[in-house]
């Protein structure tokens, strides 16, 4: 009896241990997201013994795990592979100077932003030059015009981890001029990675203009359109 018990016992062992060596072979399309980014999301979610395969151009992914580990893949993508958000983003473009105020003028603050706007800088006045109004899709490029003299660009960029906040990458500011020939060029203001917390005003000094005395000021304001 006591042969027969341990024999029970190590079979036991022996199919627990063939139970948990057992893998299956799973292939992801994706539909909105890059199968890279979905890469950095299932990698935690392997086992050790787990295998993960990117192929871009399929925009695939194929994982060997337990099952239990690609039921939690599965539930982990289905969440991330969603059709991208919508952005709407609002830029105001400002005119900071260091020129006092004709004596006895008030020296004129901008709506919504003029207390936000004394606390970061020293400068006297501002004059609002342009506002724009931007919606975009996460992963859409905006290209767009400001106040007839300035160009700029950007990538818009959710974050799935922070839904809180929105990134504008590559963000480049352009003023145009005019080059030898007479033909119209841009002179690169400012290049950089905005990351915007959504309802949340953000200031941004951009770059000093033509005059020693001014500076362009960049007012964000964004939020994610609601379905």
């Amino acid at each position: 009896m006591r042969w027969l018990a341990a024999l029970v016992v190590i079979s036991g062992l022996t199919l627990g241990a063939w139970a948990q060596a057992v893998q299956e072979v799973r292939v992801f399309q994706l539909r909105f997201k890059p199968a890279r980014e979905a890469a950095s999301v299932v990698e935690p979610l392997l086992s050790p013994e787990g295998s993960l395969l990117i192929q871009p151009r399929a925009n695939t992914l194929t994982v060997r795990d337990t099952p239990a580990v690609q039921k939690r893949v599965a539930e982990a993508l289905a969440s991330f592979d969603v059709p991208p958000e919508t952005y709407r983003i609002r830029l105001r473009l400002i005119l900071a100077s260091t020129v006092p105020p004709t004596p006895g003028a008030a020296s004129p603050l901008i709506e919504g932003v003029g207390r936000e706007l004394s606390e970061v800088f020293r400068f006297t006045s501002y004059q609002e030059l342009d506002t724009l109004l931007l919606a975009a899709t996460d992963g859409a490029t905006v290209e767009a015009e400001a106040a007839g003299k300035y160009y700029l660009k950007f990538l818009v960029r959710g974050s799935s981890r922070e839904r809180d906040r929105v990134q504008l990458q590559g963000f480049e500011l352009y003023r145009k001029s005019r080059n030898p020939d007479g033909s119209e060029g841009l002179r690169l203001l400012l290049r950089t990675t905005l990351s915007l917390r959504l309802k949340q005003t953000g200031i941004l000094g951009a770059a000093r203009s033509e005059a020693a005395n001014q500076a362009l000021v960049l007012v964000f304001w964004a939020e994610r359109e609601e379905t």
